[in-house]
Formats: structure tokens, sequence, C-alpha cells
């Protein structure tokens, strides 16, 4: 599939450094620090660049602009999104108790547990993540059986977030994890009466016109899906795999998405356009104002063995302030612009300032203990693209 791109001066860039984007990119790939990776770029609503470059999986099928990726985490904004649909319904409130919707979170100061703490990982519990929580309960055997209509990856981590550690009471500091986004999740099944994949659907895929996208995949989908090879991180054969029947049947909240490229930043548009696209509007401008704005000014964060003086987090969005993080995000990404990246080389941003939505995926080939991806060139990228702004 072709993508019609505009010449890149006549939205105030320079084609000279949007060439070198690309060829960052297709380097990358050719000198084998990937075998996969996309880009798709836009300014003022007009496409750049969108560009393929390597092969689908291991089979070596040519990887198109409109294949299907699971982008682990970068899919929180999504399920935020879903949620703050329901907030603009009144169905739900941000500052409502988490407990009023699920009773069964009994724990220390639950009852004081707001979904503003969801959104913004500051509910005081542990995470799951950084503790390697998850691994321990999969190797003690100690995990259930899901109960019938509930995929196991939803059902593994809804278990671990429904019986939370408290480390810190509400508010007082943010600690990143996947149990909160599958407690909004689950507030959003609750609320609808189904699937999260079916509210994705209706409230955010349909209208966007984001016709590769799904929590649960489905038959239409599955032949465009990219894969690794055994060995490669979030690979077949690995300890932590992104792939096969248990994530394409998930609807976590946490991490199921999947998508392209070219939806991922249609997307990001509609959340750059203040919650419409195509005339479409999916959201209302205070809410994309909302999911954008850092909601816990001077609170610290834990990010894997680092304390953060000051975290910055919106309803669904992390956004760029001052203190930069090795590997995530362009150190020439104005602050206040929103970005959430995925484990496993997804990462997509929104660039206010200079009407920027840029999506890069890759299959990342090295990463740390935290997941941290070390092969990755995403962040090189986004610097790239936004120094070819001229105006």
């Amino acid at each position: 599939m072709a993508i019609e791109t505009v010449d890149a001066e006549s939205v105030g860039m320079s084609s000279e450094r949007i060439g070198w984007a690309r060829d960052l990119v297709a380097n990358h790939v050719a000198g084998g620090r990937s075998p996969s990776a996309v880009a798709v770029v836009q300014r003022r609503g007009e496409v750049v660049l969108a560009e393929a470059f390597g092969v689908r999986g291991p089979h070596g099928e040519p990887l198109d602009i409109d294949d299907v990726w699971p982008i682990a985490s970068a899919g929180k904004p999504i399920t935020a999104a879903a949620v703050m649909s329901l907030v603009e319904e009144g169905r739900v409130g941000i500052t409502q108790p988490v407990v009023d919707h699920l009773p069964e979170l009994n724990g220390p100061q639950d009852d004081e547990v707001l979904l503003h703490h969801l959104f913004t990982h500051s509910a005081g519990w542990e995470s799951a993540q950084r503790t390697h929580r998850i691994e321990e309960v999969l190797r003690s055997g100690a995990i259930t059986p899901p109960p019938p209509g509930r995929d196991f990856i939803t059902h593994l981590f809804l278990s671990l977030a429904l019986d939370p550690i408290r480390v810190a009471a509400p508010g007082v500091e943010m600690q990143y994890d996947n149990g909160p986004y599958e407690l909004l999740a689950e507030i959003v099944r609750r609320e609808t009466g189904g699937t999260l994949d079916a509210a994705m659907r209706e409230r955010i895929f349909e209208p966007l016109g984001m016709t590769r996208s799904a929590c649960i995949v489905g038959d239409e989908v599955r032949p465009h899906l990219v894969t690794r090879s055994e060995g490669l991180p979030f690979g077949p054969g690995g300890p932590v795999v992104f792939e096969g029947e248990l994530w394409e049947s998930s609807d976590s909240g946490a991490a199921a998405v999947h998508t392209s490229a070219t939806d991922l930043a249609r997307f990001g548009q509609m959340i750059l356009n203040g919650g419409v696209l195509d005339g479409m509007r999916v959201l209302a401008p205070s809410t994309v104002t909302s999911m954008v704005t850092n909601q816990i000014p001077g609170v610290p964060a834990m990010f894997g063995d680092q304390i953060i003086p000051e975290s910055s987090w919106g309803y669904g969005f992390t956004v760029v302030q001052e203190q930069r993080f090795a590997y995530f995000g362009g150190g020439l990404v104005p602050l206040g612009s929103a970005l959430h990246p995925g484990a496993g080389g997804v990462s997509y941003w929104i660039d206010f300032a200079n009407e920027i939505v840029g999506v890069f995926f890759e299959v990342i080939t090295e990463i740390d203990e935290f997941l941290i991806p070390v092969s990755g060139i995403g962040h090189r990228f986004q610097d790239v693209i936004t120094g070819a702004v001229l105006e």
C-alpha cells in the first residue's frame, strides 16, 4: 500500500532533512540493527514521510506501511480515550473513587483511589513490572484459570491489579504499571456491558477510520501482523512474547492494542486537532487537553531503579518535561509534547508546538533488564524530524 505524501517545503519542513530521517531508518535496517521498521510523519495534517523498511516476519515477506503491530503499552492512551468518552457521557467520573465500580478492590486506602490516580499511575501501589511480580506469579503457578469469557492475559493482569501491594498513600508518588490501565479497562467493560475491544471499535477506531486496529485480532487483520524471529526480544521462546494466540485474543487495557502506523497516526492527529478528525468529533477539546496536560505536578516517580524528582503524566499520555530519559523520546521534541512508548520498539509523539504527529515502529534486537530499547533509534528519529522544521 502506498501513502501519498506532500513536498515537505509545502508545510514548512526541509525535504533534505526528511531524507536524513528516511536514511537513518533505512541504514538501521540495512545494517542489521533491526529487521523491520516503519515511519509515518505528518505536519499540519499532511503526510511528509510514510515508508516501511525490511520484512513483516521471519519468513521474509516485505513489510508494508499498513501492516499491523502489537504496540504494547503505547495502547494505553487509546484505553484512556475510551474511558474519557464515558466521562463525557457522565457515566464515570475522574474524581470518583474506583471502588464505586470495582468494590472487590478492598486493600488499605484503596477506597481513596480515584480514577485520576489510575490514569496517572499514582494510586500508591507497587509496580508489578518493576518488581517482576508477574513473572513470580507465573513461575509459582498461583494464577487461577481465567473465568469463562475472559482471556488469560487480561485475567493475569487484572488479578494482580485487584490485589495490589501498597507502598504509599494515593497521590504521593507515581509508579508506572500495567495494573491501573487494566482496572480502567475493566470499568469500561462493566459500564458498557461488553469487551474493551468492542468499546474501542465503536468509540475510537470506527469513527477515526482506523481499519487495521483491534485488541482482539480478527481474521481480516491476522495476515498483516508483524512477527519476530525466535531469540529476539518479545519473540518466540522468550520470557515475554508479544505475539501468538494469547495476545491476539487479549482484551487487555494495558497492552493488547494491535494497530498500523498509519492508523496510529490518525489517532495522534485527532489528539493534535483537539478531538476531531475529518469532521468527526471523537472527544471534546477539554477532554484532549486533560489527556495531554501534566496532572500530577510535583509528584515524584519510580522508573526502574531510578527515583525521578518530578513525574509528568496526563490522563493517558506522558508529557515531555525538562528531565529526559535514556532512549525514550527525542531531546529536541518541545516541552509539553505528548507521547507514549511501547515495549518492543514502538514510539509515537504529538508535537503541539510544531504541529507534528510522528509514528515510528521497529523490531528491537537488544533490551536491558527494564525492557529499555538499547538498540532502538526512535529517539534519534524524533530529533531529526523535529530538526526538519523550518518555520
